[in-house]
């Protein structure tokens, strides 16, 4: 939307705008060909994406369309993955055991390690490449820079795992930590490559490192693993880029907020009041925090009435997000378990100011 980037500029620096901006990604059927008035049906399911967010949205980080049902591919880890309409997951794992792990990991390392970084060209070319679907969006603004933790890497690029990954730690700590570092720098690099502040003011960190009312990990564990020195890295050179950083988990998180704070996140994303998260209590505890989601998109936006839905946006716009530091949007992203008729209450809503 034209105005998108003037209102999300002034929520960022704690100014109320003259309406809050509003923040999400569709995979919602109904939605998207609603916003877009354009069939999802193959033909040309990108457009309609980005038409959708052009209509709809002040803000997104993900644009993907639908996947053909059944597709399968290889990644670049060897596992074969197979595809539903949003989702997809891993059919068959390329490692099933501690031992295969450590024999590939020592090549991988390697590899990574060899990456140079981004040429001046590559640069340039990310860049315009950047500049032409911001074009298409017509104001909306994209998240392009979206680096990830190396423990998020890990886990949900390579699909190494929980279980597989607590064998490492435990048996082969030094080479799980050289695996992390590595990882670690090629995400820089991927910095270097999309960080534009000319065509983007946000970053977003994905890691999901938490479940519904506990993390994965114990803040001590994480600390023995590098992650918020990994969070202070990945905050430094973004800031440095010109990008104000959100940090991005699913799950509850309140146990390390402090410390991701101290490692230098602007913002927190998405928020997820199903796993515990307590949108109005971390307002409370941080005034300055940049929060952007919130919505609870579990059982509010899919299950209660669109005048229920209404009620809520309305509490969550003028208790969080009174002093600006607001990008109102859902606790995930908007499914398809959502009907139309509530996302348009939503919408509504979010519009009137």
């Amino acid at each position: 939307m034209k105005e998108s980037q003037a209102l999300i500029g002034q929520a960022c620096r704690g100014i109320r705008p003259p309406r809050t901006p509003l923040f999400d990604i569709f995979q919602n059927d109904a939605v998207i060909e609603h916003w877009s008035r354009m069939r999802l049906d193959g033909a040309a399911d990108a457009e309609a994406m980005i038409a959708a967010a052009a209509n709809a949205l002040d803000g997104t980080r993900h644009l993907a369309p639908p996947y053909p049902e059944g597709y399968t591919w290889t990644d670049d880890t060897g596992n074969l993955l197979q595809s539903a309409r949003w989702t997809s997951w891993v059919k068959v794992h390329a490692f099933t055991t501690p031992e295969q792990w450590k024999a590939w990991l020592p090549g991988h390392i390697e590899n990574l390690i060899a990456r140079g970084g981004p040429s001046m060209e590559e640069k340039v070319a990310e860049r315009d490449s950047q500049t032409t679907l911001n074009d298409r969006l017509q104001g909306t603004l994209f998240i392009h820079c979206t680096p990830s933790t190396a423990i998020n890497t890990l886990l949900f690029g390579n699909r190494c795992g929980l279980d597989l990954f607590s064998y490492l730690w435990a048996d082969e700590r030094d080479l799980a930590l050289r695996w992390m570092r590595a990882l670690m720098a090629d995400t820089l690099r991927l910095i270097e490559r999309t960080a534009h502040s000319e065509t983007g003011s946000l970053a977003m960190i994905y890691s999901d490192v938490a479940y519904h009312g506990k993390l994965m990990f114990s803040p001590s564990m994480m600390r023995d693993m590098g992650f918020f020195d990994d969070v202070a890295g990945i905050c430094e050179l973004c800031h440095r880029k010109g990008l104000s950083v959100i940090f991005h988990s699913d799950g509850y998180i309140m146990e390390i907020l402090d410390d991701l704070l101290a490692a230098g996140i602007d913002g927190l994303n998405p928020i997820e009041k199903a796993a515990g998260m307590d949108i109005y209590q971390i307002r409370k505890r941080h005034p300055g925090l940049l929060l952007v989601g919130g919505v609870d998109v579990s059982h509010l936006l899919p299950f209660a009435t669109p005048e229920e839905v209404r009620r809520e946006t309305r509490r969550i716009i003028q208790e969080t997000g009174s002093e600006g530091k607001l990008l109102i949007g859902s606790s995930t992203e908007i499914g398809n378990d959502v009907p139309l008729a509530n996302y348009n209450a939503f919408h509504d809503e979010v519009m009137k100011g």
